[in-house]
């Protein structure tokens, strides 16, 4: 079968690549305003009386931070048209988003009991430590500003950024599986699981995705000759090979498979229960629980512990 014909119109469409540069376009511009934040940190904490009892740097450096996202997004989202569904989830909505937190609960709990049975971390592989008596309750207040923000600024990236714009090019369930193939590859990090601030080498290897993806699919609609267009598409998979081979030699344990197959499933429901209930809430619950569950599991069985 020729190339041109087994590769489908709407993906090797000349509009999905020019989407995909411009999401890594605004990907890039978020990690400028994090780098802008980082170097406004000490200014703004300067800012605080002495005598504050409340933790309120992380408070006002997050709250910066999160409000730089929401109104980046906010204008994104009007410059393109994209509709952002700010609505809450209707009544019979309510099965996805239990399932947005529950399923992300459960997955934990597995990645936990495995990493117990074959004796590994679990803060190795969250990079989180407390010191021993920590109780539970205090979670909340220690880390309640980081993970509102991790989980909002999650919530502006993958569904107004990356679905949004993929949703003007493909249809709701392509926009979805995209959106989580993509977040899951340059949204993931090695110390956390999931963060909403890809650092460089992540933008490096979009960058790269998506001058081979173009090249590839140019010599697809461009180039008559067949073995010019599978030779196109050499360097594009050697990137994906690449992706690839990187995860698996920095996947040590089962567990450690577990912990990164959780954080992809929770993008992969945060996108497709978007999709089905156009509501921010729903993928909003479902990464922060599962940031919420990863500290509760290192408090409660790994308090007094650090295994990085």
């Amino acid at each position: 079968m020729p190339l041109r014909r087994a590769v489908p119109a709407a993906v090797g469409s000349v509009p999905l690549v020019t989407e995909l540069t411009v999401v890594v376009c605004s990907l890039v511009g978020l990690n400028l305003w994090r780098r802008v934040v980082t170097a406004l940190q000490p200014s703004l904490l300067a800012t605080i009386p002495e005598r504050t009892v409340l933790p309120v740097g992380p408070l006002l450096v997050g709250g910066v931070l999160l409000a730089g996202v929401v109104c980046y997004g906010a204008g994104y989202a009007v410059l393109r048209g994209i509709d952002v569904g700010l609505r809450p989830p209707a009544a019979a909505d309510r099965r996805t988003l239990g399932l947005a937190v529950g399923v992300p609960l459960g997955m934990v709990a597995l990645t936990k009991t495995v990493a117990v049975f074959t004796g590994v971390p679990y803060n190795a592989f969250t990079t989180s430590a407390y010191s021993a008596g920590t109780p539970v309750t205090a979670v909340p207040s220690l880390l309640g500003p980081g993970l509102l923000v991790g989980a909002l600024s999650l919530t502006v990236v993958c569904q107004v950024l990356v679905q949004g714009t993929f949703a003007r090019v493909v249809d709701g369930r392509r926009a979805a599986l995209l959106t989580t193939v993509f977040a899951a590859v340059v949204l993931t990090s090695s110390t956390g699981g999931l963060t909403a601030f890809p650092d460089r080498g992540k933008l490096a290897l979009a960058t790269v995705f998506v001058v081979t993806l173009a090249l590839a699919l140019y010599a697809v609609d461009e180039v008559d000759r067949e073995w010019l267009q599978y030779l196109a598409y050499l360097p594009v998979s050697a990137v994906l090979g690449l992706v690839v081979l990187s995860w698996a030699n920095a996947t040590d344990s089962l567990a450690e498979l577990l912990f990164g197959a959780t954080h992809a499933a929770v993008l992969g429901l945060a996108a497709t229960g978007y999709e089905r209930t156009d509501s921010l809430v729903v993928p909003a619950a479902a990464y922060l629980t599962v940031l919420l569950a990863n500290e509760v599991v290192v408090v409660l069985f790994e308090a007094g512990m650090q295994s990085w």
